[in-house]
């Protein structure tokens, strides 16, 4: 691997585990190169729930503080290509060491904002979706958060293989973005009383095959008790920071099944991974999939990024995919 002189660069630290006010702008020594790395000058870092989660310390598996957060890029090769990527941390800074295979160079068509969306939504849908749920043609799906970018991709590639499916969301404004993407039904979860029953009342007597669900809580309940004899869902981030409890006996009795997906887990199979980027990318640029639109916030307003992530916020204030504006650093 040839030499690549270290320097300083500016990042933005998470100090300690705590709330948005943890993160500050600072100056550090690049990282070192790694093995089958490459380096990646950062232009655009995508804002991801699982962020928070780490910036909080509540994420799946220890954190080391400080840390330089961040999981989905855009940005340029040191040879000049223009590549989205994905990372277990450290995007949001001015330079970052992506893995050989988990990056993908960006067809000319597509914005900074939309690669980013497709490189981290749109494969998280597709392996929800194709990998861990292994949906087939003419099954009746449940998806919540459908009003969410990672939503709302899985919704127009689930109705792209033919299946029927349901939206699960807080609020008419985040429904109705659903159903112009494809939603069959739609069903507000802002009160879960009852709503089980609403999901299944919602399909004009179908039965609930297989369930997306991004939320936790009281809608994973609902949605997994919505599940027909032999029902299947996968779970993956928990929009709501609340667990939902599933006990030995509803599954047994529903014979019914449940599993966890997370994205980086997936990071071992470079081939899955670009096959299904390669597809996504080409579906974005025909126009097969709508890509969620972006809202960026500058690198300096990352504390604000951070609290846009707070499930106490109406999910409509920041529609679409949150993007971190790293420009800022090149001035």
């Amino acid at each position: 691997m040839r030499e690549v002189a270290r320097r300083k660069m500016r990042a933005v630290m998470a100090m300690e585990p705590g709330g948005p006010e943890v993160l500050k702008l600072v100056e550090i020594p690049e990282p070192e190169p790694k093995p089958n790395h490459d380096r990646v000058m950062v232009t655009m870092a995508g804002v991801n729930p699982a962020d928070a989660l780490m910036r909080e310390n509540q994420w799946l598996g220890p954190v080391t503080f400080p840390f330089v957060p961040g999981r989905e890029l855009v940005g340029f090769l040191d040879d000049g290509r223009r590549v989205a990527g994905l990372t277990r941390d450290g995007a949001y800074a001015e330079y970052a060491w992506v893995e050989r295979g988990l990056y993908w160079e960006i067809p000319d068509e597509l914005t900074d904002g939309e690669a980013c969306a497709l490189a981290s939504d749109g494969l998280t849908a597709w392996h929800l979706l194709y990998t861990a749920l292994r949906i087939e043609r003419h099954e009746v799906i449940a998806i919540s958060e459908a009003g969410s970018a990672l939503g709302g991709l899985a919704v127009q590639l689930a109705k792209s293989h033919g299946c029927y499916v349901v939206a699960i969301d807080h609020g008419e404004h985040r429904l109705e973005e659903a159903r112009e993407l494809g939603a069959d039904a739609i069903v507000d979860c802002s009160d879960t009383e009852g709503l089980a029953d609403r999901i299944r009342d919602s399909t004009g007597g179908l039965e609930i095959d297989a369930a997306v669900d991004l939320v936790g809580g009281e809608t994973f309940k609902a949605l997994f008790d919505a599940l027909r004899f032999r029902g299947r869902m996968v779970v993956d981030g928990c929009a709501s920071q609340n667990c939902g409890v599933v006990t030995h006996e509803d599954l047994v009795l529903g014979s019914k099944s449940i599993t966890g997906f997370c994205l980086p887990n997936l990071f071992y199979d470079k081939h899955a991974m670009h096959k299904s980027m390669h597809t996504i990318f080409a579906a974005g640029v025909i126009g097969a999939l709508s890509i969620p639109d972006e809202t960026r916030i500058m690198r300096s307003d990352v504390q604000h990024a951070h609290r846009c992530l707070s499930p106490e916020l109406p999910r409509n204030r920041h529609p679409g995919k949150l993007m971190l504006d790293m420009t800022g650093f090149y001035y």
